[in-house]
């Protein structure tokens, strides 16, 4: 896209743009880092705001976020002192009779080189204070977030000095400049207000600032409780302007410089988007297997967007998005919450709250735009137990929507033509359930008909896995990764399985699920028991498969078994690591038996497996829960498939419970669990429908 095209778009008069960052418990540079992208993007008219939804009774993470937002409030206000005392002195110069345009120019150019050296200091700070873990997080901000900003400032300068400037080019430089960086930045806490909504999720976050849009405030104090009441055009305590536009922004991700350009001239193209997004990659070059492999099907979705765009049937995705403030309007709908009434725009009924407000937008009209340029990139989880907290999220949610999303499609016109628009959506929404039952009735059914399946199975696959290899070629992955992430979605089954289960209890008993947040941290996030037994069960099984088929003599019912046996292996070992599993079941067992055999006694001293919050870099917020019997679930599941009638079971597995550990906690604990063990399904993306991080 021209240069010119957008200039129009760097001016005070464009559309405006409020930046939501919601934030929970997030480490000080992952909050600076997202807030910098935002600040030092190219546009003319955008507000930034932190949107800080740590507990009031975490002190120190509240400090923490606060004082992260400061740093970068005063380092961008800093910088840009210089650049707008220049664009008064040239407005007020202007109507002199000698004005010098030559020294106007040399000051130019020496703003862009400000601005230029300033983005490298900030670059160069990150590089320094970054971490073994975070590296190539930092390394990838610095140089190609804040590095290629500082690059296209400089050729400016050089472009000013090659070839002048005459006045009016001078004036639009000058006003450029004045709004070079977004020094209009707040941090807002709604947990600090009685009269906010305090469900805890990200949509509620956003909904309760959303909601002050437009209006004013005062704010009032009855003891500890404070509160917001609004008030006409008299004076008030906080007024929040109503934008054109609301950028949602995850606390871990990150955007390119031209972001908010390209995805406004996005939306002034389509007047019917209601949201313009770029599907977000993940950062490259990790040196943790679990992330690299994992970033793998985060970044197959890329692609798969484009052809959900062919078919007009994108979904947003919540880790970054721009939204037209109209369109939130024609959805919002109120909602109650405890005794008050909240007014909701991004509903909370499922823990994808963007997929479901999808279908919301459909139903007023409005679609949802991918632009097809990657603009964003995104944190993946780095260890197995983070990574089951998302996928677990992300697999949990589709059934509950699907309903609502077939009333829509019956009740509008021009239903043949759409159908395959159709037929996109609801793979989106049920992949999960279909696909995982899919590979895991399969895998256990393989040995009763081997020949017929060694028949059909390479037809059926054959195509999927080269063109996923395609894929991961074209993304910059290693085709050997094909075989990693096949075995990598093998780990992942139970964890969609739970996923699925807790849809399927929402739908059941009416309870929205809890909305649980990726941990970020360096530290090995506690890996679910469930998911570590299903895991080392599978791989007895098959391995139990091969070794009948041997004995018999019916050696080509053990290829498929024996394929997955190595995929098991391979993914235990090097995703989840044996001696990690076997700590971490020794350490649920720990907690839940004196829960068991005590409960009154326990019930003061129980801990929870459940992480959702941290307050240090080797700590962990616990609660109460009594894992045993997802443990006995499994085991007895498992005792059913090993019997003689080697019968397909039902799968019935409980939540996930959580807990970040350090290392010196997981080597203790390894050292008290049993010993190391010593030690073909298609790469299923269809567990992956990712929503919100």
């Amino acid at each position: 896209m021209a240069e010119s095209a957008l200039e129009h778009l760097l001016a005070p008069s464009a559309p405006s743009i409020a930046v939501l960052i919601p934030s929970y418990r997030e480490e000080p540079r992952v909050i600076a880092m997202t807030m910098l992208s935002a600040a030092v993007a190219r546009y003319g008219n955008r507000r930034i705001v932190l949107l800080v939804d740590d507990p009031a009774t975490d002190l120190p993470s509240l400090r923490s976020s606060r004082a992260a937002a400061q740093t970068v409030i005063e380092s961008v206000r800093t910088i840009m002192r210089p650049m707008r005392a220049a664009a008064q002195t040239w407005q007020a110069s202007r109507s002199l009779a000698d004005l010098n345009l030559d020294v106007h120019r040399e000051q130019v150019c020496a703003l862009y080189q400000l601005a230029a050296s300033w983005l490298d200091e900030q670059a160069d700070d990150f590089r320094n204070a970054t971490t073994p873990a975070f590296r190539h997080v930092d390394c990838f901000f610095a140089d190609q977030v804040l590095g290629d900003l500082a690059e296209l400032y400089r050729d400016k300068a050089r472009q000013l000095v090659q070839q002048g400037a005459d006045e009016r080019e001078l004036d639009a430089h000058y006003a450029i400049l004045r709004d070079l960086f977004c020094s209009d930045i707040t941090v807002f806490e709604r947990k600090a207000y009685a009269n906010l909504s305090h469900a805890p999720n990200k949509a509620m976050n956003l909904n309760a600032y959303i909601g002050l849009m437009g209006k004013r405030f005062r704010i009032t104090r009855r003891g500890k409780v404070v509160r917001l009441l609004e008030c006409g055009d008299g004076w008030a305590d906080l007024a929040v302007a109503r934008p054109d536009l609301v950028l949602t922004l995850d606390a871990d991700s990150v955007i390119l410089h031209d972001y908010m350009l390209r995805l406004t001239h996005a939306l002034q193209e389509n007047p019917q988007a209601a949201v313009a997004q770029t599907p977000y990659l993940t950062f490259p070059d990790s040196t943790s297997v679990v992330e690299r492999v994992a970033g793998a099907t985060t970044d197959i979705q890329y692609l798969a967007h484009q052809g959900s765009t062919f078919f007009n049937a994108s979904y947003w995705v919540g880790a970054n998005a721009l939204i037209r403030y109209k369109a939130l309007q024609d959805i919002a709908c109120d909602q109650t919450e405890g005794a008050q009434t909240v007014r909701v725009f991004i509903q909370d009924r499922t823990v994808i709250e963007d997929t479901g407000s999808t279908i919301d937008l459909l139903g007023a009209g409005w679609q949802v735009h991918n632009h097809l340029t990657p603009l964003a990139y995104s944190a993946t989880p780095a260890d197995f137990g983070a990574l089951a907290i998302q996928r677990k999220r992300w697999s949990n949610g589709g059934l509950i929507i699907f309903p609502t999303l077939l009333k829509h499609y019956l009740k509008t016109r021009g239903r043949l033509r759409r159908l395959p628009e159709l037929v996109v959506r609801t793979n989106y929404l049920l992949s999960p359930l279909l696909g995982n039952i899919a590979v895991f009735v399969l895998m256990v059914w393989s040995p009763s008909d081997s020949r017929t399946l060694l028949m059909w199975t390479p037809l059926a696959i054959a195509p999927y896995f080269c063109l996923y290899a395609s894929d991961l070629h074209r993304l910059g992955y290693r085709l050997s990764d094909l075989f990693r992430v096949c075995a990598l979605n093998l780990m992942l089954l139970p964890v969609s399985f739970a996923g699925i289960l807790a849809s399927l209890r929402q739908m059941m008993t009416g309870r929205k699920g809890s909305f649980t947040r990726t941990p970020k941290v360096a530290d090995r996030t506690f890996i679910p028991p469930y998911s570590f037994l299903f895991n080392g069960m599978m791989l007895l099984l098959m391995a139990f498969y091969v070794i009948q088929g041997v004995v018999s003599e019916k050696y080509v019912g053990t290829i498929v078994p024996a394929i997955n046996v190595i995929l098991y292996a391979y993914g235990l070992h090097s995703f989840i690591g044996f001696r990690n599993g076997f700590a971490d079941l020794a350490l649920a067992i720990r907690h839940a038996m004196p829960a068991a055999m005590f409960p009154a006694a326990a019930g003061a001293r129980a801990v929870s497996l459940r992480t959702v919050a941290r307050s240090g870099p080797s700590s962990a917020a616990v609660r109460e829960s009594a894992p045993l019997r997802r443990i006995a679930a499994a085991i007895a599941f498992f005792a059913v498939l090993l019997g003689p009638a080697l019968s397909v079971p039902s799968h019935s597995s409980g939540d996930p419970r959580h807990l970040m550990i350090d290392d010196r906690q997981a080597a203790w604990l390894a050292t008290q669990g049993p010993p190391q063990a010593t030690a073909t399904p298609s790469p299923n993306t269809a567990s992956l429908s990712p929503g919100s991080d």
